[in-house]
């Protein structure tokens, strides 16, 4: 996948990506938050995990962030608001048997899913500036490693166990090179766990 051609541009996730175990954080702590049982939590942790994902944009949206032409408020958000974005997304557990597969519009509608490993959790996603980001934590790391001023907002409750968690998909530049990650804030009742997943894309 190419990279935006410039710090205005959404993130595009298409691709497929594997979790590199090595630069992301240990999930253990916030899966036990999340209330994942220790037996999933025991095979998640030698599995080899992929995303395998596809972004679309209907034909309204197709036109050049990047140019120096300048637009007032109300003209870019009746642009956004003639666009739609979705993302079909296919997660692979090898071994595990937790895949699980799933399309969202990335328009800030409220969206229900029930996923294999963290049960019946209502979603919202959107493209947001970095400066938005909720968590004070995750914003300052990802305005010092983002590749745009672009990131998708995803923001997850599970009301049966009683958690809700703010992640920040984009593209960072880690070690020097450019990976796509998840920075993922979780937090039920009083306690709060911060943790970050990067994942390899296509060679």
């Amino acid at each position: 996948m190419a990279e935006p051609h410039c710090k205005d541009a959404v993130p595009d996730l298409t691709g497929t990506w594997v979790l590199n175990r090595r630069l992301s954080t240990d999930p253990d702590e916030i899966m036990v938050l999340q209330g994942v049982p220790w037996v999933i939590r025991k095979v998640l942790r030698h599995a080899r995990l992929s995303l395998q994902m596809w972004q679309t944009t209907s034909p309204s949206a197709e036109k050049d962030t990047c140019t120096e032409e300048k637009h007032d408020e109300s003209s870019v958000l009746a642009d956004n608001s003639k666009s739609v974005t979705s993302l079909r997304v296919t997660q692979t557990v090898n071994p595990g048997g937790f895949d699980s597969e799933g399309s969202y519009f990335i328009d800030g509608s409220k969206q229900d899913a029930s996923l294999p490993i963290f049960g019946d959790v209502q979603m919202q996603l959107q493209f947001i500036d970095r400066s938005e980001i909720v968590e004070d934590t995750i914003r300052e790391i990802v305005k010092v490693a983002s590749l745009s001023d672009k990131v998708i907002q995803e923001l997850a409750h599970n009301t049966t166990k009683g958690w809700e968690a703010e992640v920040i998909w984009g593209f960072e530049e880690l070690e020097g090179k450019r990976y796509l990650t998840r920075n993922i804030s979780t937090t039920k009742e009083e306690k709060k766990v911060i943790a970050k997943m990067v994942y390899d894309g296509p060679k």
